[in-house]
């Protein structure tokens, strides 16, 4: 099969508009490096054979990539690749409680909204865990930010006792951050799962995204005493994430 009856045969298998589909591929080509920054794009014939659409649909797909700033125009030489000023700034996902610890210290955190009693159990977490569920928690819905941009997407549960002893520091700090600072408190156990998933209408609304928009979500515990003290739900856009995983290590 030809790469462009390649193409078209995935295209087709879609209920996006082709445009919209070809932008979000030609996006994944920028991005990917695969078309360099500053460098001229592919001339309409090449991406019409390769694509096998036609040039009103690959013009309104570039249209869109120029709203974005992501290419520009230039008559008579061809359209570019626009060099970004500024570059998105990565999330790198925690891969240890310390690190989960570190990044809840600095990023900004606003309550969305929070339950007016506890709740007496948890969501299915999906992984297998030794401690066992407190009685109570605390439900926290919370989006987390730096310099104006939001970065994550959290429902948070917090053991109803520890809670109530630090109610002032869970309402305004992010919660992994106040339990790594209570005295005497040693988390024995900590488990995290990612994921891709589909955001909801409350996520997509925090995060800036659309609904049904994919994003990447992770579900954390960490435990003490044999109990389950702190259980997350976060969900982050995909393109601020980052796992970076040294392969050797043990």
């Amino acid at each position: 099969m030809s790469n462009a009856a390649l193409n078209s045969a995935v295209m087709n298998r879609s209920r996006l508009p082709l445009y919209l589909q070809l932008a979000a591929e030609f996006r994944r080509c920028i991005d990917s490096g695969m078309w360099p920054r500053g460098e001229r794009l592919p001339t309409l014939e090449t991406l019409m054979q390769s694509y096998d659409v036609s040039r009103m649909t690959l013009r309104q797909a570039l249209s869109v990539l120029e709203s974005e700033g992501l290419i520009r125009r230039a008559r008579g030489k061809g359209t570019f690749v626009e060099p970004r000023r500024d570059h998105p700034v990565a999330l790198a996902i925690p891969t240890s409680w310390q690190e989960a610890v570190a990044l809840s210290d600095v990023l900004g955190t606003q309550s969305i909204t929070e339950a007016e009693r506890a709740v007496g159990s948890l969501p299915d977490s999906g992984m297998c865990c030794q401690a066992q569920p407190a009685p109570k928690y605390q439900y926290l819905c919370r989006l987390h930010s730096t310099n104006g941009q939001p970065f994550c997407y959290s429902e948070v549960y917090v053991e109803d006792t520890l809670f109530r002893a630090h109610r002032k520091k869970f309402k305004s700090q992010a919660a992994a951050s106040v339990i790594a600072r209570v005295p005497g408190l040693e988390v024995t156990e900590s488990r995290q799962k990612l994921t891709l998933i589909h955001a909801g209408f409350q996520s997509a609304n925090a995060l800036r995204v659309n609904p049904g928009d994919s994003v990447a979500e992770v579900r954390r515990l960490a435990c003490a005493d044999g109990v389950i003290i702190y259980y997350a739900r976060l969900e982050f856009p995909p393109r601020f994430v980052e796992l970076e995983l040294d392969l050797l290590a043990r």
